[in-house]
């Protein structure tokens, strides 16, 4: 069974795109916190990659941005690209079935107000590996974007 479900915090304004054939996109990084410390006692911070597709999408580009709180149930879907010099790149990112903003609208607005109360910690044990966000169509195979999801 291929199943994950991930509460977290957005890290950065999702990005949004568009298939060849007009299908909206949203990839996104949600910054989720491990149960455990550190054996300092340091909090450690996870960096999950997810895109998202039609509806789930439109929802997540028209109402959530850095720092929105929410809960997301998807799979795991890999990736294998070739590069020119012929080596691969492997990677991977949560597929989002469901997503559900866990903020009122009142809540949404306060955290917009104070920003800084809500801003991502950089001294965890894991950083992010890149903030860069790629056009969609360089990342995953042709024929993955023609899937139905």
């Amino acid at each position: 069974m291929n199943k994950v479900i991930i509460v977290g915090r957005l890290s950065a304004t999702p990005y949004q795109g568009f298939t060849n054939s007009n299908i909206e996109y949203s990839r996104f990084t949600v910054a989720t916190r491990r149960t455990y410390n550190t054996a300092n006692n340091e909090p450690i911070t996870d960096f999950i990659p997810c895109v998202a597709w039609r509806q789930n999408a439109e929802f997540i580009n028209k109402y959530l941005d850095k720092g929105s709180l929410v809960s997301i149930e998807g799979f795991v879907q890999s990736s294998r690209v070739t590069i020119a010099d012929g080596s691969n790149i492997n990677s991977f990112a949560i597929s989002v079935d469901r997503i559900e903003s866990l903020e009122t609208k009142a809540m949404s607005e306060n955290r917009r107000k104070n920003v800084q109360e809500f801003e991502i910690p950089s001294n965890t044990s894991h950083k992010e590996e890149s903030n860069e966000i790629h056009d969609i169509d360089e990342n995953i195979d042709s024929d993955f974007l023609d899937l139905e999801f």
